[in-house]
């Protein structure tokens, strides 16, 4: 089988490119096409001879992800696609339109081998890895879908999957994001959510890549986080903190702590009291989102009034805090709901490691 032309960095595309003998300025128009045209097959780089074009497809392929279902709010714009791999997995990603930015959140894995009980991806068990092409793939097919090929947009890592179990893939995918002659995005446009892991989270910082970091957090006790994050949680809380404030003294912006209202069960005033003490002082933003209700769980979306007294609560406590508003609410845009709608009854979830 031929090679994915996309998991090559940039440094070793330009490689591979001399190597076979081309010039440099090959080098820089083939980049060109993959990643400020969005090219998504050899045939339409009209610029390079065809014998080169004929060289790299006996070589390598492009576009391993291609869009197999596409839903569009009737509400927001909001554009959830379900994309299927050369070898039939299929991953989710989302495009949400917002009047100053565009947003793609794109996942990292096929399924999650975490399992988060408000999660709908963990329900449906864990494939496999994505390769960074695959990943750079969903970034370059929604940005051309979308029209974007010019424009910069926001990144972030909160699609399916735990991103810092599949680390070697999400770096390499963020530096070819990074690189000017890439997606030319910086630390503001790319942002990695994760929800544990303080050794890699402490990799990531060291890693020489370019990004925002968001942990989900979701409990203001570890008590309380084991039983709604059972595998997330062999760490503690402060060892997770420790490693954030790790993340932003290498010279990374502030990160932003993730919390999913699930109400009654981290919702009360108690909790919103504690979520202060526990943040207060610290070189981090809380990030509150109202639970997405899934198809086959017990959890309750937060009513707007529980909702203000939460904020009203928190905000003399904590730092900067802000609520992510849902966006797609009447398609399958949470995170893995159009996923497992797909996979439905036709296989069992399908256990692996990451």
């Amino acid at each position: 089988d031929t090679t994915h032309i996309r998991n090559l960095p940039i440094p070793a595309l330009r490689a591979m490119v001399l190597e076979s003998g081309a010039p440099e300025y090959r080098f820089r128009q083939l980049a060109t096409w993959l990643y400020a045209r969005l090219g998504a097959d050899f045939e339409s780089m009209t610029d390079l001879p065809r014998s080169y074009r004929d060289h790299l497809a006996a070589s390598f392929h492009i576009a391993a992800a291609t869009p197999a279902s596409i839903q569009e709010s009737a509400l927001d714009g909001t554009r959830k696609y379900l994309f299927e791999m050369r070898d039939g997995a299929r991953v989710e990603a989302v495009l949400m339109r917002y009047e100053d930015r565009t947003t793609l959140c794109v996942s990292s894995q096929v399924g999650c081998p975490l399992d988060c009980v408000f999660c709908e991806t963990a329900k449906g068990g864990f494939r496999r890895n994505l390769s960074a092409g695959e990943i750079v793939d969903q970034i370059c097919t929604l940005k051309a879908d979308a029209g974007l090929e010019s424009k910069k947009v926001n990144i972030v890592f909160m699609g399916m999957g735990e991103p810092l179990l599949n680390m070697s893939a999400v770096t390499d995918a963020i530096r070819t994001l990074n690189d000017p002659l890439g997606l030319n995005l910086g630390t503001r446009r790319i942002t990695v959510s994760t929800s544990s892991f303080p050794d890699r989270i402490r990799a990531l910082a060291d890693s020489g890549v370019s990004c925002s970091l968001a942990l989900s957090l979701n409990a203001p006790d570890d008590a309380l986080r084991r039983r709604i994050m059972p595998r997330s949680s062999r760490f503690t809380i402060e060892e997770l903190l420790d490693a954030a404030r790790y993340f932003v003294g290498t010279g990374k912006r502030r990160v932003t702590l993730e919390y999913v209202l699930l109400r009654g069960v981290n919702t009360s005033d108690g909790h919103a009291r504690a979520l202060g003490r526990l943040t207060r002082g610290q070189p981090f933003k809380l990030n509150l989102i109202p639970y997405n209700p899934g198809r086959r769980d017990p959890f309750e979306r937060m009513p707007e009034e529980e909702l203000d007294r939460f904020v009203t609560i928190l905000q003399p406590l904590a730092p900067a805090v802000t609520v992510r508003r849902s966006r797609g609410v009447d398609i399958d845009a949470a995170c893995g709901q159009l996923w497992t709608k797909d996979m439905g009854d036709k296989t069992g979830p399908v256990e692996g490691t990451a």
